[in-house]
């Protein structure tokens, strides 16, 4: 079972942040006495017809095509009375992913992979068995967790008093990207951290969003941390397309994770301005870049290794730590992922010269794995960052403070 969402400690969103989904449909059976819905944020269906008294075929279609094979659904059923309904996801320009999740509330989730009870070779088409009752019944591939979740839990880090929020741009349909400033300090280097530019993947959602936690926490590590650096994080760098219940894109059918050499989006165009102020903010620079995502298994997407970026070492160092401080853990490493694509990663690397690694964890990589882990590697990426030299003008306003 998944670990419910208000256990890992993200509420839910406020009622005024809620919008519901645009392009959602609604669909009664011929007697009225079940009805689909994917008119709420994240939801994902783009026709249901009924085939016989309690089969129903659901279309899932992606916004464009073709497209990365990422196919999300999102729908909630009501039934008038206690019975089990075949639904068919019938999946167009793509397959099968995601097993199904379930939520009474739409907030508190758990896997229901014992609802699979057919599925097409080619996974075009699976058939879920679904026990209803009088009461909604919400079932997607993933936690529903929506930008205004996350717009609430980053409200809720900038209560404290190193924590700042504000908004660095919009999207395309003009919701607001968040941008975190977590310091302590008014000259510091910078670690640049951002998720979601695809939709689906909520587990590195849920990732990001351990690791920001740990650098936020009132330890001596992170408060030591937080008085030399800045962690700038931009939480949701997709809304729209979570929003919309996109499988990859944003609001005008574009990955944006593939336009990071042309930055022909108001969203990655918005990232790469604050990217530049960090580098060249006097004399204080950015040291550290992550992206994170989610797909079939953990893994650490990162620079080849003979590349020649800042800080020297730091990629093997902190996989290194990571795996030992989670030794019945396996820190899977690749340095020869989309190197030359227009990712975030790659561009970043190329042109700014800075370490930067796409942070992936596993779409069933049990969630408490997740925190654990996303905890610890934060944790040692603090430790290895604190470990390297401070600029000289550090160093001397320290001495100055140690004679006085």
């Amino acid at each position: 079972m998944i670990a419910l969402l208000i256990v890992l400690g993200f509420a839910p969103a406020a009622k005024s942040e809620i919008l519901d989904n645009p392009l959602g449909i609604t669909f009664h059976s011929e007697d009225r006495s079940v009805s689909f819905t994917s008119k709420f944020p994240g939801g994902r269906m783009n026709e249901c017809v009924q085939i016989a008294d309690d089969d129903f075929a659901v279309t899932i279609q992606p916004e464009s095509d073709p497209i990365n094979d990422s196919a999300w659904y999102a729908f909630r059923v009501n039934s008038t009375e206690e019975r089990t309904i075949s639904v068919r996801l019938k999946y167009v320009g793509g397959s099968h992913r995601y097993d199904p999740k379930i939520s009474r509330d739409g907030k508190n989730w758990e896997s229901a992979e014992h609802l699979m009870a057919d599925r097409h070779p080619a996974g075009t088409e699976v058939r879920l068995k679904i026990p209803v009752d009088g009461k909604p019944l919400w079932v997607a591939g993933q936690e529903l967790l929506s930008s205004g979740t996350v717009a609430k839990w980053t409200s809720d880090l900038s209560q404290q008093p190193h924590v700042k929020r504000s908004v660095i741009g919009k999207s395309v349909q003009g919701r607001p990207l968040y941008r975190l400033d977590i310091t302590e300090t008014d000259h510091p280097d910078f670690v640049f951290i951002i998720a979601r530019q695809h939709p689906p993947e909520v587990s590195g959602a849920i990732g990001m969003m351990h690791f920001v936690d740990a650098l936020t926490s009132d330890n001596e590590l992170a408060t030591s941390f937080r008085k030399r650096y800045c962690a700038v994080v931009v939480p949701t760098v997709n809304p729209d397309g979570v929003a919309l219940g996109n499988w990859r894109c944003n609001a005008n059918g574009v990955d944006l994770n593939r336009d990071w050499m042309h930055f022909t989006q108001p969203e990655t165009r918005a990232l790469r301005n604050e990217m530049l102020k960090c580098r060249n903010a006097a004399d204080q620079k950015l040291c550290l870049f992550m992206d994170f995502h989610s797909t079939y298994d953990d893994v650490f997407y990162t620079p080849p290794r003979d590349a020649d970026l800042y800080p020297a070492g730091f990629t093997d160092n902190w996989l290194s730590a990571i795996q030992k401080r989670f030794p019945n853990y396996h820190v899977n490493g690749d340095d020869n992922h989309h190197a030359h694509r227009s990712t975030s990663k790659a561009w970043v690397a190329d042109t700014l010269g800075v370490t930067a690694i796409t942070y992936e964890f596993g779409d069933e990589t049990d969630r408490e794995t997740i925190r654990r882990v996303a905890s610890g590697s934060a944790e040692e990426m603090m430790k290895l960052l604190l470990a390297l030299p401070e600029p000289d003008s550090q160093m001397a306003a320290a001495q100055v403070s140690i004679q006085r």
